[in-house]
């Protein structure tokens, strides 16, 4: 989205919220923060975010409309473990490889977290199921929060992550 777009997407908050005041560093600021997103997703999540709120919304509650637009239907955990529940039945423990690409990726991500031998094997499947549940909303939730996140960010975020590694590895390890 360019500047000019971020600044038409300040000027529809300004005139469906009358308290909302649009300036040069607001324009800098939103455009930074919304700058990677598609400006038609973006006017999208606005119109909603208009129709639904009193007040006028802050940069984080347009970036989760975005997600919210583009991800209408997020599996719920309960609808993860029916995944893992009907693999288990087509594929059983043997045929581990064919059971994962089964599955949609983040419940394949949380089955190799818990190991699909000690699922498929396991003879407390209540305790199992209860444990999927827990890292699975975990793990969306990370998800959700990363996606929130401007690329450039993520992006600066990873080069400071693997910087942070190599620091510790050259210091021979953690103090």
């Amino acid at each position: 989205m360019t500047k000019i777009e971020t600044a038409k997407l300040l000027a529809v908050l300004a005139a469906a919220f009358p308290r909302f005041e649009v300036d040069d560093l607001k324009v800098q600021v939103w455009h930074e923060m919304l700058g990677d997103l598609d400006y038609s997703l973006a006017s999208l999540a606005i119109k909603k975010l208009i129709l639904e709120s009193t007040f006028a919304p802050a940069i984080a509650e347009v970036r989760k409309a975005v997600a919210e637009v583009l991800n209408p239907d997020g599996m719920t955990a309960a609808e993860g473990w029916g995944e893992v529940e009907r693999a288990i039945r087509l594929y059983g423990y043997c045929r581990e490889t064919e059971a994962l690409e089964s599955m949609s990726p983040r419940v394949a991500k949380v089955v190799r977290c818990m190991d699909w031998r000690e699922i498929c094997l396991s003879e407390e499947p209540g305790v199992i199921r209860g444990q999927f549940l827990k890292m699975y909303q975990q793990i969306a939730e990370r998800d959700r929060k990363e996606r929130l996140l401007p690329q450039g960010l993520r992006n600066q975020m990873q080069i400071l992550a693997e910087r942070m590694d190599l620091k510790v590895i050259a210091g021979g390890g953690e103090s």
